[in-house]
């Protein structure tokens, strides 16, 4: 059974025994750095990597408590799957206690268990009186059935069967896609001395293998992946899900920080006008129209400004707001992303949310943009999977069922994209976006036409090459585009060789004459044939088409290859077969046809191995005996 990997968030007040719960769980100290240590306080967020079962591999993120620290926590929770919330038995809930759970709710984090550490200093009357605090804090939220363990670090009271609740969480949790475009916002750059530029994060979509080109964006600075680790292992590659270290050839240090994504390039737009749906905090004060705030999403935060479209200013005991956000610079993002919003000054969390729309644009003040916006918002799964196929190339109904939220319905869902003709089944169970399919199968036309324009002497591209020119599409896609073109002939496979079916090899124009003039010295010189490349240069040819020609002659039957030096022309060949066979109907000698072709060994041994490799003849006691008698005309 595949490892599933996942990523655990740990988080809560300071001082409440997160880094403590992170060692009993994983027996890792995530407090590295030296003023972490001094001070007794996690910073940066620290990870921890354990096998939480013989199936589920787990990296735990240590996040900050300290309310000076909440942009290394909302960095820290970038991509996770599950989250626990620490609470400390002898102190309860907490401000940032409070302001953390807000945060995971607006991350839209549905996976989480309540930790209650340091119990083993709390009576029973008192751990009744914190379960109906935290249930108090749960009312009315995503989170009001959270599960609560009381635990206690250094004795180890609890911890297995809060284990074995984390085992439960995480199998719930969906499988991440691999296939598709990679990304990997960056929480960690470092250099390593002898190495370069390394960098760390989550792999929230896609997969990698070392050597593989990616963009580091916002920038488009294009990148090499010289090495891969996870968790402190090297590895051939890493997909969604995994902690993954990168170390990174051509960037430099100083132009990599937290807040730069690395994706497949081409894959990811940047923007800085992004429309969203904004859920504000139950404590925030009123926002203003074009009121300046901080922008978190994955691990990068920006500046910009709210725009409203329907107010000048937030009301009372109002949640949801169709908006846009319009940040100072661009970032990576796509449809469904989660984000946080912060006030700069005094610093408090105004909110969250998850974007709309990307690509937003300016729009007109008024209810009829907050309603397109819903609209975007409130897209049916249909077109949810229309979408992603569009953007993945093709998915399988596991992965779709991923990308819908459903794993009860896909199979309708599918049924009614074919349907209507937006989706293609190109293998059993693995669909792709009939656009899509169609924008392929162009692609492929267009590249093999290209390809006879620059080679006009080949019988076409090799397939091999061809699919490779594709690399980063579906291979599956492109498989079923080419072997759909080739039923409907509008492409042509000759052995490894696909062609237009309207293109046939020929001379270059303007070279007819001299090809004319060659192809007469091959017929003049008989069997006595000389090296090509002498006969090639003597009839001034392009130099760079000699490879070319050497292939359209023995690849079109023109001409044989008697040896790595020199080719027969295929009449000659033919000609004296018609004279061997007329006066030794059965078999001859060397001597016997050296006699009769009135040509030395140097020229007759080399054409008499051609007639055994071409399968006419074959060597008997001495001498050749005919073995297919049929002469090529």
């Amino acid at each position: 059974m595949a490892t599933k990997h996942i990523t655990i968030g740990i988080a809560g007040h300071i001082d409440h025994g997160k880094t403590a719960l992170t060692k009993a769980l994983s027996q890792v100290d995530t407090d590295t750095l030296k003023e972490e240590i001094e001070r007794g306080i996690t910073i940066e967020p620290g990870i921890a990597p354990f096998s939480l079962s013989e199936t589920i591999s787990a990296a735990i993120i240590d996040v900050p408590g300290h309310e000076k620290f909440i942009r290394q926590m909302i960095a820290g929770v970038a991509g996770i799957d599950l989250v626990i919330l620490v609470i400390a038995a002898d102190e309860g809930i907490m401000p940032q206690t409070i302001e953390h759970f807000e945060i995971l709710q607006f991350l839209g984090v549905t996976k989480t268990v309540c930790a209650v550490t340091k119990s083993d200093k709390a009576d029973p009357e008192w751990k009744e009186l914190l379960k109906d605090e935290i249930e108090e804090l749960t009312k009315g939220t995503t989170l009001e059935e959270l599960p609560v363990y009381f635990v206690d670090s250094l004795s180890g009271t609890g911890i297995a069967s809060f284990k074995d609740q984390l085992v439960r969480l995480a199998q719930a949790v969906p499988s991440k896609i691999r296939s598709g475009p990679f990304r990997l916002p960056v929480d960690q750059a470092f250099t390593v001395k002898g190495q370069g530029t390394v960098v760390r994060g989550t792999i929230v979509e896609g997969r990698v293998t070392t050597g593989d080109m990616i963009a580091l964006e916002p920038g488009e600075e294009h990148v090499r992946i010289r090495q891969l680790q996870v968790h402190n292992k090297v590895v051939e590659s890493a997909g969604a899900g995994q902690r993954a270290a990168l170390n990174l050839a051509g960037v430099g240090r100083e132009k990599v920080k937290r807040g730069h994504v690395l994706v497949s390039p081409g894959q990811y737009s940047v923007s800085d006008c992004l429309d969203v749906l904004l859920i504000l905090s139950k404590n925030a004060k009123n926002l203003k129209q074009r009121q300046l705030v901080k922008f978190y999403i994955g691990t990068s935060e920006v500046m910009g400004k709210i725009v409203f479209f329907d107010r000048n200013e937030t009301r009372e005991k109002e949640n949801e707001i169709y908006c846009q956000v319009r940040l100072v610079q661009t970032i990576v993002a796509r449809k469904g992303d989660r984000f946080i919003l912060r006030r700069p000054s005094p610093e408090e969390t105004i909110g969250g949310g998850e974007i709309i729309d990307p690509m937003g644009r300016k729009y007109r003040f008024g209810m009829s943009t907050v309603n397109r916006l819903k609209e975007k918002k409130e897209g049916t799964p249909m077109e949810w999977a229309a979408r992603e196929l569009k953007r993945s190339g093709a998915l399988s109904e596991e992965e779709l069922s991923t990308v819908l939220g459903m794993k009860e319905g896909c199979s309708e869902t599918i049924k009614e994209l074919q349907l209507t003709s937006f989706i293609t089944e190109i293998q059993k169970g693995v669909y792709a976006f009939t656009e899509k399919v169609n924008e392929m199968k162009e692609a492929l036309i267009r590249r093999v036409t290209n390809y006879h324009q620059q080679h006009t002497l080949r019988l076409g591209m090799d397939k091999a090459e061809l699919l490779h020119s594709f690399r980063d599409e579906k291979e599956e896609l492109m498989q079923y585009c080419l072997k759909e073109l080739l039923a409907e002939e509008v492409l042509v496979q000759k052995n490894q060789y696909i062609r237009h079916q309207s293109f046939a090899p020929h001379v270059p124009a303007g070279w007819e004459k001299r090809f004319e003039q060659l192809e007469k010295k091959m017929l003049s010189q008989g069997m006595e044939a000389q090296p090509f490349y002498d006969l090639y240069q003597d009839g001034q040819l392009p130099a760079d088409l000699y490879q070319d020609v050497v292939q359209f002659m023995i690849l079109s039957d023109a001409a044989y290859k008697l040896d790595d030096d020199r080719l027969i022309h295929a009449l000659v060949v033919h000609k004296q077969m018609e004279e061997l066979e007329k006066i030794f109907p059965e078999s001859f000698s060397v001597q016997e046809a050296k006699t009769l072709l009135g040509v030395s060994r140097k020229f007759l041994i080399p054409y008499l191995e051609l007639l055994d490799r071409m399968g006419y003849t074959v060597r008997d006691d001495g001498k050749r005996r005919w073995k297919n008698k049929k002469t090529p005309k």
